[in-house]
């Protein structure tokens, strides 16, 4: 699909353009591959769609907007055509160096939305490839999650649970799909930053469990500490992390993974 330098370069690319956005990229990844899992979809289905969450945004290089000062007024409104442009801007960067079509599909069609209402090509339902329907899920999610990435409030998963189930299923989003990726936000999903053999610095998503955390210390999306490794998590730790702190959770792999 693509060789392992050149997707260096474009993450190198898009990270130094705006942190938001690699890290962004990087967390939809993971939601898009592990959604794919639980539908039971095949590993070359869940490498695709790994890929195309790293790099779906990455028109945003072509454009002169500042990915962090976004608004969901932005790209709802006054600068609506600025915005929908980097799905096309994206496709036309990604097509000189990739060649397969079902990544250039998600990438264009990520935006599209359940009921027709999307960009760029309006398409509605089972019109959108599963793939994109997939990412739409994750992205979303994602933005509403860190919050500031439109220059909003933090969210807990709790309230992004709500919009996902009241407002966006069966507009946005494809409503089996939000069923199935409910499941998963139930099993407690943190990201998991491994230092060894992880030369991208991608994330694995992992599920948070009672018991003593090992992996690592849990922080919050700014790398406050939330639970130190080696602490006990008993489920109601667990359901207070999940209600009370917002924005992504984050492990950190501890210090003598480094050597």
């Amino acid at each position: 699909m693509i060789n392992s330098g050149l997707l260096e370069i474009l993450l190198l690319a898009q990270h130094k353009a705006d942190v938001k956005l690699g890290w962004h990229s990087k967390r939809v990844a993971c939601y898009a591959r592990e959604l794919a899992k639980e539908l039971g979809q095949s590993a070359d289905f869940q490498k695709r769609i790994f890929l195309s969450g790293l790099v779906h945004d990455i028109g945003f290089l072509k454009l002169d907007v500042d990915f962090s000062q976004i608004s969901r007024d932005m790209t709802l409104h006054t600068d609506a055509d600025l915005i929908h442009r980097h799905v096309t801007e994206g496709v036309h960067l990604l097509s000189k160096i990739i060649a397969d079509p079902e990544v250039l599909d998600v990438v264009k069609h990520h935006h599209e939305k359940f009921n027709g209402e999307g960009y760029p090509d309006g398409l509605k339902g089972d019109e959108i490839s599963l793939a994109a329907r997939i990412l739409a899920v994750a992205d979303l999610y994602d933005a509403m999650m860190i919050g500031e990435m439109f220059g909003e409030e933090r969210s807990i998963p709790e309230d992004i649970t709500h919009h996902l189930t009241a407002e966006s299923s069966g507009t946005e989003l494809d409503p089996a799909l939000v069923t199935v990726f409910l499941g998963i936000l139930q099993r407690n999903p943190v990201f998991y930053l491994p230092i060894k053999n992880n030369e991208l610095n991608l994330y694995k998503l992992v599920y948070l469990v009672p018991g003593k955390l090992e992996s690592g210390d849990l922080c919050d999306q700014y790398g406050a500490i939330l639970v130190k490794q080696g602490a006990e998590l008993t489920q109601h730790k667990l359901d207070s992390i999940r209600s009370t702190y917002p924005g992504q959770k984050i492990i950190y792999a501890p210090a003598e993974s480094q050597s």
